[in-house]
């Protein structure tokens, strides 16, 4: 029998709880969605109304970053990706072009962060939005 890795709550409300397990990997249970990048992670709380997460000091494997990941909710979500209200095409289709523009840029962020605080501030600068939809116009997957 397997046995189970010892976790540590290191944060805890009515939208996330972030639990940190005895080897010191990350897990973020935010609503629904259930993550061990923190790049993801972050990105999803930035749709949420989480306010007092931001300032807690964590340490965070940069390993696990799976920039797509993160490039998902700061492109619009699951209310885009699946209703595609305002994209032409679906996520499985776009994910490479939008990793290749951006992949390095959240690796940058979340590699000159110490905070989710840092990571967040990073995302509304250089990845915001508005920055996602101007280049989903360029490339022809907005309608």
């Amino acid at each position: 029998m397997k046995k189970r890795n010892e976790t540590t709550v290191l944060y805890e409300n009515n939208i996330v709880k972030i639990n940190q397990e005895k080897n010191k990997d990350l897990f973020f249970e935010i609503k629904n969605e259930i993550t061990t990048d923190v790049a993801e992670a972050v990105a999803i709380m930035m749709r949420m109304n989480v306010t007092d997460v931001w300032y807690l000091n964590i340490d965070f494997n940069n390993d696990s970053i799976i920039p797509y990941k993160c490039l998902y909710w700061l492109s619009g979500g699951s209310k885009e990706w699946i209703t595609l209200e305002h994209y032409c095409k679906p996520w499985s289709e776009c994910y490479k072009i939008f990793d290749e523009e951006f992949g390095s840029s959240v690796l940058n962020i979340i590699n000159k962060s110490d905070s989710l605080n840092d990571i967040r501030n990073g995302f509304r600068r250089y990845l915001n939005l508005p920055v996602m939809y101007d280049f989903a116009l360029e490339k022809n997957l907005i309608k």
